[in-house]
């Protein structure tokens, strides 16, 4: 699977932090290479981005949303985030 620099730089963040929930601004942090014009909302279009690679031809969601908090990886959906 192809990903852009940023995609991956994302993937790198959430899985060396798996199962730990990322807010938007510590994602932005540690991803860098972003100017100060990037708004966090723009995390949002990034992971999106990053999901649907990950999730092509049927694979399980890893990259799941947090309400209100951010982003956390993990393999299942059932398991809880810390």
């Amino acid at each position: 699977m192809e990903l852009t620099r940023r995609e991956f730089a994302l993937l790198e963040v959430l899985a060396r932090n798996a199962g730990q929930v990322l807010t938007r601004d510590q994602l932005l942090e540690r991803v860098g290479g972003y100017d100060f014009e990037v708004r966090t909302d723009a995390v949002d279009t990034f992971v999106s981005y990053l999901r649907r690679k990950l999730e092509a031809g049927g694979r399980s969601r890893i990259v799941h949303t947090v309400r209100g908090v951010g982003f956390v990886l993990r393999d299942d959906e059932s398991g809880s985030a810390r």
